[in-house]
């Protein structure tokens, strides 16, 4: 944890966080504990297979189609991840397998990165989307100043999201590719990975020099 204002270290203790992507009136952390808690990673790593089936019930070919390739893409890679059918199809992977420099600029190997196909809005083909909440808080003005000042990039994109567990803000980086025809390829995802561990890596090391309030 990096830029943490000094009232913060006292007053705030940041649960493990994770997106609900696939419902945006209701995106944003869940809790930490209780009825609705997320499942660990190790939860999701050690049950992949009991849960693969409600993954992938009740969703139309194409998106079958897509997460069964991306599933294959990983595997080759030997990267570990999980299913989580609970808050959405999400597939989980640690933010640190895909961009190691997040432990060198304030993550945690508990930080997350969700990858997830989502239907593209002109009606063509899919989108796929990866998104992870940045380890980069304090207080609303240095993180509104924190995203106007941020690198433009030609992928992916920041924006801020109210956090409902403490009210406080979340910067969260996107990065979406179009699918069309709706089926990932091996070149696709490698370049997808790639630029998320470019712009990630970019970010963090821009964040590292922003000054706190």
């Amino acid at each position: 944890m990096h830029n943490v204002m000094t009232q913060d270290k006292d007053d705030r203790k940041r649960p493990q966080l994770r997106l609900v992507v696939n419902n945006p009136e209701l995106r944003g952390s869940r809790p930490a504990t209780g009825e609705d808690a997320s499942m660990p990673f190790e939860v999701l790593i050690a049950k992949r297979h009991e849960l693969r089936a409600d993954f992938y019930t009740g969703i139309a070919p194409q998106h079958v189609k897509a997460y069964e390739r991306i599933e294959r893409h990983l595997e080759r890679r030997g990267w570990l991840y999980g299913l989580d059918p609970q808050h959405g199809r999400l597939m989980v992977i640690p933010a640190a397998t895909v961009c190691p420099e997040v432990l060198e600029h304030g993550g945690s190997p508990q930080d997350e990165l969700l990858l997830f196909v989502a239907d593209d809005p002109t009606g063509l083909g899919l989108c796929l989307c990866l998104e992870m909440i940045l380890p980069f808080w304090s207080d609303d003005a240095v993180m509104e100043e924190a995203l106007i000042y941020a690198p433009i990039y030609p992928y992916g994109s920041l924006f801020l999201e109210e956090n409902k567990n403490d009210g406080y803000l979340d910067l969260i980086y996107r990065l979406s590719f179009p699918l069309y025809p709706p089926a990932p390829t091996e070149r696709l995802l490698e370049k997808l990975f790639a630029v998320a561990r470019y712009e990630l890596r970019e970010t963090l090391i821009g964040l590292d020099e922003f000054p706190e309030a």
